[in-house]
């Protein structure tokens, strides 16, 4: 399944812990595994958090799951075959 998530990120700000609402289209539902999973999802979050600071290697973590909504469902290979013709 594809889940669009609101999520509540920690990341440090000047020495501090600082949180932000913000959203994530992943394939996982654990808070956990959001960062870990989708690297297109923590570059964006990185970029837009710490925009042009010399903070390379600073940590983000997703603290909990505000909502979660059902986008959809991802492609099987058996959703690719084609229906079998040769009967006709």
């Amino acid at each position: 399944m594809i889940y669009y998530h609101d999520i509540k990120v920690k990341y440090k700000r000047h020495g501090r812990d600082a949180f932000s609402e913000e959203w994530a289209i992943v394939k996982t539902v654990r808070a956990e595994d959001i960062l870990s999973d989708s690297e297109h999802t923590r570059n964006r979050l990185h970029r837009k958090l710490y925009k042009k600071s010399k903070a390379k290697h600073q940590p983000l973590e997703v603290v909990e799951i505000l909502d979660t909504i059902v986008l959809g469902r991802e492609n099987n290979k058996d959703d690719k075959k084609r229906p079998d013709i040769s009967g006709l």
